[in-house]
């Protein structure tokens, strides 16, 4: 059954679309025209940013309402993202978000496996216990703020009275999340009774039925299945250099008073279908790049090279500790990595 969508229109930043699929049957929350067959162009989206941020962002929701959270499943991450994935009877279909983008619009029902939704697929992977889907759209901005945990639904920004925690997020992974708050439906899904889940961002600049743009997000949730598919490995840094000389741990490079340096690593997660979703970089404990800006990545599978600038004009002559770590879409960090930066009298 194709999900129903807002009308063309220009939509707010926390105006949204979302629908919710739980057990095989579709809670949508709005109406007008289906949507379209037209194919949305793609476009960079730090979307393995954007995933970590949407896992970190649901679980503190359940810790807000005294639940526990939920382990994030690799194969449901990355079929809730971009793997494809075949059709029982054959064909196949693209990764959810990806999916819908490509749609430009909120669907259920998969493109490669007409009139099937994905909670019907799920048994033959070895989820046999209680699915759901939820499906967000929004515009807003990748730009940083504060969200406030366990606030009431229809809160009028991310920050509220409440007395739960915070964080800092993308305001359109915030958005998401706050959509699917916003709707009794997508939020009894959000906080069901599931131990597993994985999620999914994808972007579109086509002229979908909400105007041109836009964000795509998917989140699968299970009851038990295959444990192996759970995340259990640590991402990594390596291949570190300063000015294009590469550098082991604790290995000194000297650089001339008040001269930037150029730093890379290699980031990898070791997981089949692990991604790398930020890097951090603090000089003398002091951060330089964190996963919140200049440290979202949009890695793709495998290894990532990521680079960044250090200013060194308000360093004093002297060694410095710089350190290096990177986390994964399942929110693990890496351990540790320490070099050290010789600043030239």
């Amino acid at each position: 059954m194709p999900g129903r969508v807002l009308a063309p229109r220009r939509l707010s930043p926390r105006a949204f679309a979302a629908t919710a699929v739980l057990g095989g049957v579709l809670f949508l929350l709005s109406a007008g025209s289906a949507v379209p067959a037209t194919a949305a162009a793609e476009t960079p989206l730090a979307r393995d940013a954007a995933r970590a941020e949407v896992h970190r962002l649901v679980n503190g929701e359940r810790v807000a309402a005294g639940l526990k959270p939920l382990t994030v499943d690799l194969l449901l991450a990355g079929r809730a993202h971009d793997a494809g994935f075949a059709c029982p009877g054959g064909g196949s279909t693209p990764g959810r978000a990806r999916d819908i983008a490509l749609a430009n619009g909120l669907a259920h029902e998969l493109s490669g496996c007409p009139g099937r939704t994905i909670v019907e697929v799920m048994p033959a992977w070895g989820y046999r216990g209680w699915t759901g889907e939820i499906l967000a759209f929004n515009y807003a901005s990748s730009d940083m703020v504060t969200y406030r945990y366990g606030c009431a639904p229809g809160t009028a920004d991310f920050d509220c009275a409440s007395a739960d925690a915070t964080t800092v997020a993308s305001a359109t992974a915030a958005t998401a999340v706050r959509q699917w708050i916003d709707s009794p439906r997508h939020h009894d899904i959000m906080l069901g009774d599931f131990d597993r889940f994985g999620c999914g961002a994808w972007s579109g600049t086509g002229a979908t039925v909400y105007g041109d743009g836009g964000s795509f997000y998917a989140c699968v949730f299970a009851k038990g299945g295959p444990a192996a598919r759970v995340d259990t490995r640590k991402p990594t840094v390596g291949a570190i250099t300063i000015d294009g000389a590469l550098l082991a741990a604790a290995t000194d490079a000297n650089a001339r008073a008040g001269a930037s340096v150029r730093l890379t690593a290699k980031l990898a997660d070791a997981d089949a279908l692990g991604r790398v979703a930020g890097w951090r970089v603090a000089v003398d404990g002091r951060d330089v790049v964190d996963e919140q800006g200049a440290g979202r990545v949009d890695s793709g599978r495998g290894t990532v090279q990521v680079s960044a600038t250090l200013d060194t004009s308000g360093l004093p002559a002297g060694t410095h500790a710089v350190t290096i770590r990177s986390q994964d879409i399942a929110g693990r960090w890496s351990a540790l990595r320490t070099i050290t930066l010789v600043i030239a009298p």
